[in-house]
């Protein structure tokens, strides 16, 4: 559970990036594949390997909501380490971030939502 108004402020951005980086992705699953009502995507992006690279992410934003019994401020810590350590930009590197850089440069959308995160991350 998020309380200071940084980490909701994280979990806001999070949540904006991940929406434009499934928008960006159903564009292009239903440009390949024909269209797909949001249920049937959804089915696509859980079960499709191809996808697999977006689960850190969903993973992240879902252990915000988290309830847990560590100190907050502990807690808070240790996500924003884990969302800069995550939103890494490396062509090279795991397959979350090597499609991430991909998608910050093919799409304005997720390149601005990242923009976002980021300068929450910066924010003192």
């Amino acid at each position: 559970m998020l309380i200071t108004p940084k980490a909701v402020a994280l979990r806001q951005n999070l949540l904006e990036l991940h929406r434009a980086i499934v928008n960006f992705e159903r564009r292009d699953y239903e440009r390949r594949s024909g269209e797909a009502n949001a249920a049937a995507f959804l089915r696509v992006l859980i079960e499709d390997q191809a996808y697999a690279w977006l689960r850190p992410l969903s993973a992240l934003i879902v252990q915000m909501d988290e309830e847990t019994q560590q100190p907050v401020a502990e807690i808070e810590a240790a996500l924003f380490d884990e969302t800069r350590a995550l939103l890494k930009l490396d062509p090279a590197g795991t397959p979350f971030e090597s499609r991430y850089a991909w998608l910050v440069d093919q799409s304005p959308e997720v390149a601005y939502a990242h923009g976002g995160v980021m300068q929450v991350l910066k924010r003192k």
